[in-house]
């Protein structure tokens, strides 16, 4: 009887309990989620298997729908996200978790909303490149329709426990969070001047503070740059070469969620919908073609242009311009050295401007054409499945579109059409 009521217990939950962490708010969970995720989705061919149960997707569907485009066996343990429910009893109640297991990399968060007495905050166990994820899949296992446990032999978790690293990792998780409560605040704060009917100084307000805070945790992740080049310094002493590769891939995830960070900040400091005004296209062309023209060079690539069109276009320049440049670097990836890309122009009855760029490559496949502007897709071992999503964002905002007109074995054209003047 005792052995009963030893399975039917939440250790999941007490695993939480146990790891002591100060309570974090939803939107770190959700942050921390796509986080632990990211090395599997940028080698989207790596071998892995990946343990889900989450009841809140919103905000992750982007994420969740980039995992199905990878290389993983993906278990579902709830009725949200895909693939089977393999939960055997009703056991857990609301706690939540994620575990991933690949060759040379492990991940486990577990959290439970239930917890806290503040709602939506939980606190959390969390592992990165530890032995200790073994543990939770043992308990996941007991509670699932099929054996868990023969991964921990196929795809082995390092044999030492990595303090040291999920220190670090719980650090930068409490920075993280203090700086989305400080955000909360503020978006509360911009609730208090709803009563205001001046739309100029609510926007401007919003907007002063989110520079603010954007500048704030732009210096935190200065700080994270810098200890993550002194631990590269000091991995010339560590003389374990398992663990060294461990560390490095370890490092190597920080700094490209770093960059990411910075990326998304960037945006932050200045969000604003497309600005629209009158440009040459002819010079925004020449820009595009002159940013690339580095990397064409590297991969002897040359560029044929034929453009008929001397006048202005109505668009954003800088979101017209990354739309070319990602088109341009997606076509120098396709084709084989001495490659050709060549960019046509047309005006169009109803007085677009067709802008054909074509590349000699080795095309999409079939099956995948379709896909390929669906978010999280991508043909890339390292892409991020977001380049030909917002760019086809990017050109409707600017009353335009972006489309794939023919891809095969000789070659692929896209076509972006913008307003003409």
């Amino acid at each position: 009887m005792s052995g009963a009521n030893f399975r039917q217990k939440n250790l999941l939950k007490d695993l939480i309990y146990l790891g002591q962490t100060k309570p974090v708010t939803k939107q770190t969970v959700k942050g921390l989620f796509r986080f632990a995720l990211e090395p599997l989705l940028e080698a989207q061919t790596q071998k892995a298997v990946v343990l889900i149960r989450v009841f809140d997707t919103k905000e992750l569907d982007g994420v969740l729908k980039r995992l199905e485009f990878t290389n993983a066996e993906v278990y579902s343990f709830d009725d949200v996200t895909n693939g089977e429910n393999l939960t055997k009893d009703d056991i857990w109640g609301q706690t939540e978790f994620l575990v991933l297991l690949s060759p040379r990399y492990s991940a486990c968060i577990l959290w439970d909303y239930s917890t806290e007495p503040v709602k939506d905050t939980s606190c959390l166990y969390y592992m990165l490149n530890s032995k200790e994820i073994n543990n939770v899949i043992r308990i996941i296992s007991q509670n699932s329709k099929i054996d868990l446990m023969r991964y921990t032999q196929e795809y082995t978790p390092e044999r030492r426990g990595n303090e040291l690293l999920n220190q670090a990792v719980h650090k930068f998780i409490n920075f993280a969070d203090s700086f989305v409560e400080e955000a909360a605040l503020t978006q509360a704060e911009a609730g208090l001047l709803g009563e205001s009917d001046d739309i100029v100084k609510k926007y401007e307000y919003i907007s002063t503070k989110t520079k603010v805070i954007s500048h704030d945790i732009k210096n935190h992740l200065s700080i994270i740059d810098l200890y993550s080049k002194i631990i590269e310094k000091r991995l010339e002493m560590v003389k374990n070469a398992e663990l060294h590769d461990s560390i490095t891939n370890a490092v190597s995830s920080i700094k490209k969620s770093k960059d990411a960070i910075g990326v998304l900040l960037t945006e932050l400091r200045t969000i604003q919908s497309a600005k629209l005004e009158t440009h040459n296209f002819a010079k925004i062309l020449q820009n595009a073609i002159e940013l690339v023209n580095a990397k064409a060079q590297q991969q002897e690539v040359r560029f044929e242009v034929s453009n008929s069109y001397d006048g202005n276009i109505l668009a954003d320049e800088n979101k017209l311009l990354n739309v070319m440049i990602n088109l341009f670097y997606n076509a120098i990836d396709a084709v084989d050295k001495n490659g050709v890309i060549k960019v046509k122009t047309e005006i169009t009855e109803d007085n677009m401007l067709k802008i054909l760029i074509s590349d000699n490559g080795c095309g999409i496949e079939k099956d995948n054409s379709e896909k390929v502007f669906e978010e999280g897709y991508t043909s890339k071992v390292t892409g991020s499945g977001l380049g030909l999503y917002i760019s086809k964002e990017a050109m409707q905002e600017q009353y335009g579109d972006l489309k794939l007109v023919s891809s095969n074995k000789n070659g692929t054209t896209f076509e972006i059409s913008i307003p003409k003047l």
